[in-house]
């Protein structure tokens, strides 16, 4: 079997940082420590360099149909950009498909990750139609790894909206189950009035799709969603989180010992609603929308206390051309950002460097507990031996300008442009086999595997 040594780096694991040497042997860690006397058939010094476990992003949207567009990163053009930015698992979302079992979201994943995928991948069914037959199937999909299953509480003219009382009974057939519900939590009511009074007034610049969108009906979901999973005991995770008070009602309701867990995006960490003031303001229209500098300093304060899990990109990567349908009426503007290349290198950047959050908490808000709270560990987060070895080989030192000529997503756009960052990715590695040397992309594509999840908490 093959063996390969990382020597002298900083690795950071266990909440430590401490200058050692990892022996990787086939596709796993074999060992971390000093293994001056070890020798290997290859060899990568890491002096200088944080040597961190391959980042975890489980909020994708590959091939993602919505608000008639589809995304331009498939399983191909989406990992390459994920691997360039340290990510060496991803999570993708896969809509239901109608007058199909629920089972049919997994294999269609499947048949469109083979032959291209380049990382590791996974997948979270979106139940859109609760109907008796389809919740008996959820047994089946946990069975087969895929126990975190998404729903909507809007966009009800797109299809996608899951009622209150469906929510109680996909909640009740996935506690059974040992799965956990995901939500995107927005009130839609309040949404479509705001929408609807908005437009009729002649106010249809992207601004006043934040307004559409107030913290009020984000807030309000997050309640029922709490209210929910209290009554039933059942596992929710709530996604892209971006408001103040739904910080304090995540933390209100830890405390009180529900099961109740959040994310928040990179891009709720870096930009606030004046973007969407600019006359290329569409860029940042994502739903829930960017907030005030208010609301995003309380997201680093959940960061750093715990009451937040993780960080993902909710990466969705629309054409300009289609970001452009909403030029003139916000609600025509299909709603995501390009972003699953850029979260490692902007949370470190912007966050261990300038003393927000520490290097250990990064790791685990981008590897260690996406892969525990999602099913991977062991398996992935970690650079504990037995793990994959999927290594990432940063220098926190160098300094560049991150914009679209200096990424590798596949938009012909980029809402990250010429921002200065401290911290780059030099090397990566997944299952052990070097996939990413400076610019050079090393790996083939389809070499990805579908990762195969249970949840243990």
């Amino acid at each position: 079997m093959n063996k390969t040594l990382i020597r002298g780096g900083d690795v950071v694991l266990d909440g430590d940082v401490l200058k050692q040497d990892i022996l990787i042997q086939g596709e796993k860690i074999a060992a971390v420590g000093d293994l001056s006397g070890v020798q290997a058939s290859k060899e990568y010094s890491a002096q200088g360099l944080l040597v961190l476990p391959g980042a975890v992003d489980t909020h994708v949207h590959f091939n993602d149909e919505f608000m008639d567009t589809k995304s331009v990163h498939d399983y191909e053009t989406g990992t390459v950009a994920a691997a360039f930015g340290g990510v060496t698992t991803v999570v993708d979302f896969s809509n239901q498909i109608p007058e199909k079992p629920l089972i049919h979201t997994l294999e269609k994943k499947k048949k469109e990750a083979e032959g291209r995928a380049i990382v590791d991948w996974g997948v979270h069914p979106v139940i859109t139609n609760a109907a008796s037959e389809i919740l008996k199937e959820i047994p089946l999909l946990v069975e087969k790894g895929a126990p975190t299953i998404k729903c909507y509480m809007v966009y009800r003219e797109e299809g996608l909206m899951v009622k209150e009382h469906d929510l109680r009974r996909i909640m009740e057939q996935l506690k059974s189950a040992g799965g956990m519900l995901m939500v995107h939590a927005e009130d839609n009511d309040i949404i479509e009035k705001n929408s609807s009074s908005l437009i009729k007034q002649g106010l249809t610049e992207p601004i006043y799709h934040a307004k559409s969108r107030p913290p009020e009906a984000e807030n309000k979901a997050i309640e029922k969603c709490i209210h929910l999973a209290e009554q039933t005991q059942a596992r929710i995770f709530i996604v892209h989180l971006s408001t103040a008070k739904g910080v304090r009602l995540i933390g209100q309701a830890r405390k009180k010992g529900i099961n109740v867990y959040a994310e928040t995006c990179i891009h709720y960490l870096y930009f606030t609603e004046s973007q969407l003031k600019h006359r290329d303001g569409i860029k940042w229209i994502c739903s829930p929308p960017l907030r005030s500098k208010s609301n995003q300093e309380k997201l680093w304060e959940g960061l750093r206390d715990k009451r937040i899990s993780l960080v993902t990109t909710d990466d969705a990567a629309y054409s300009w051309a289609a970001k452009m349908m909403g030029a003139h009426r916000f609600d025509k503007c299909p709603n995501g950002i390009p972003g699953i290349e850029v979260r490692l290198s902007l949370l470190y950047s912007e966050g261990v460097q300038k003393g927000r959050i520490s290097l250990n908490r990064m790791v685990e808000l981008i590897s260690t507990q996406p892969a525990e709270i999602f099913g991977m560990s062991p398996q992935k987060g970690s650079l504990s031996p037995g793990a994959d070895a999927d290594i990432v080989l940063f220098d926190p030192k160098k300094k560049w300008t991150m914009g679209r000529d200096s990424l590798h997503m596949a938009a012909d756009w980029s809402a990250y442009e010429d921002i200065d960052i401290t911290g780059k990715i030099e090397k990566v590695f997944s299952r052990g086999e070097l996939i990413v040397d400076g610019e050079r992309l090393l790996a083939q594509k389809g070499r990805g595997k579908y990762i195969k999840r249970k949840l243990k908490w």
